[in-house]
């Protein structure tokens, strides 16, 4: 997850106090973002855009495949889990 340090890559995302933006859980955390924020976005956003990372949105896997094509909407429950190398 995160740090709270990081939060400010999403900068770019967060609505400017205008109708554009949308409110969703990241992995339990409350965030704000602008409207229409796709997956792929969000995950470059958290620096996560160059790793093998798994997203459920609302409970369903989405395909890698699918993340330029998936826009997030107000309310979804984004999960983002990657894999940590180990022996």
């Amino acid at each position: 997850m995160p740090s709270r340090a990081s939060r400010p890559r999403l900068a770019a995302l967060r609505g400017s106090g205008d109708n554009a933006g949308m409110n969703i859980l990241l992995n339990g955390e409350a965030r704000a973002l602008t409207a229409p924020v796709t997956v792929d976005q969000l995950l470059a956003a958290e620096g996560l855009g160059e790793r093998r990372v798994a997203v459920e949105i609302n409970g369903e896997i989405v395909p890698r495949g699918r993340h330029a094509l998936t826009a997030l909407t107000e309310g979804d429950k984004v999960e983002i889990v990657h894999a940590l190398g180990g022996g």
